[in-house]
């Protein structure tokens, strides 16, 4: 423990407390419960000159002598006395730093800042932040939901970690895969298919479609690029968010592409969701960078774990 010299007003002098560290504070708490130097050097695993060694310089920096010592016994000193608790105190608070900055260092105190993606995980985000702040109380979670026009959902600028929807076309994250569900076309009632079950994709590829603003991988996805064979989609409108989505297709502007959770969570009149059959499922993830931050790692693994729980639990009711 490193401090700066100070003035002594009743030896009008600086006193020197640059060279006192914690071990001094140590071996001078231990060697004043003990009073005896053999039992000390016993307790601090160090040589009993070591010890001797480290109390006179401990002694020389203070300027003040702690210990009366003879061949027979040692006693505290009526400044060591008094120093005594001052010493015990130092002590108790470097170890509560160091406990605080170990705390840091495996993430379980601190503050993370999640961003997810609106419509992904809607089930599963509440069941993951839950478990974590079970988990790891102290720290300070911060949650920011981003629309259609971020879909890394922060992961690229200021979260540290995302539940998103793959793909977002960005280098450098590493995606666990949370949870698979079927995709499905959100249709007007009026549509031609709105009362099938399910429908190909092909069947949608020349209706009118709503995208994500923007431009790039995660927008293509969802407006079945894939299979248009180089054409263009014919966009009419762009949405943001579901709600903005939801309502244009409900007013016959054109039809989406969307995940099955879509039609659990925000169905509503005027609006149909049949699954399309031959699309592959589309995934919820949890991402980082490739070195996350601790707490971030931690983030990670227990959205793992809850998502495991709830497959385990849709595997036994079906």
């Amino acid at each position: 423990m490193q401090q700066s010299d100070h003035f002594d007003p009743v030896r009008g002098r600086c006193v020197n407390t640059r060279g006192i560290d914690v071990r001094q504070l140590q071996a001078f708490v231990v060697i004043a419960e003990e009073l005896n130097f053999v039992r000390s050097s016993q307790r601090l695993f160090i040589s009993q000159p070591a010890l001797s060694q480290t109390i006179r310089q401990f002694e020389s920096t203070l300027g003040v002598q702690l210990f009366d010592r003879t061949t027979r016994s040692v006693a505290l000193t009526e400044a060591g006395q008094e120093l005594l608790k001052d010493a015990r105190e130092i002590l108790e608070r470097v170890s509560h730093l160091a406990e605080h900055a170990r705390d840091y260092a495996r993430g379980i105190r601190g503050t993370l800042k999640v961003g997810f993606l609106i419509g992904a995980g809607v089930d599963l985000m509440p069941q993951i932040l839950r478990a974590f702040g079970q988990r790891y109380p102290d720290v300070n979670v911060i949650v920011k939901e981003f629309d259609f026009s971020a879909p890394e959902a922060g992961i690229i600028s200021s979260m540290e970690v995302s539940v998103l929807r793959p793909p977002v076309g960005v280098e450098g994250l590493v995606c666990e895969t949370l949870i698979e569900e079927a995709c499905v076309a959100c249709l007007p009632a009026s549509h031609r298919l709105a009362s099938a079950e399910s429908v190909s994709i092909y069947d949608l590829l020349d209706d009118p479609i709503v995208a994500a603003p923007g431009s790039g991988v995660w927008r293509n996805y969802w407006t079945g690029d894939e299979y248009r064979g180089g054409r263009a989609a014919p966009v009419v409108h762009e949405a943001a968010t579901v709600e903005s989505e939801l309502q244009t297709v409900a007013s016959g502007r054109g039809i989406s592409i969307t995940a099955y959770s879509t039609a659990q969570f925000y169905a509503r009149p005027g609006v149909a969701f049949p699954v399309i059959r031959d699309m592959p499922p589309c995934t919820v993830a949890v991402a980082v960078s490739r070195e996350p931050t601790v707490a971030a790692a931690n983030f990670v693994r227990i959205a793992i774990e809850v998502a495991e729980k709830l497959r385990s639990r849709s595997s036994r009711t079906t």
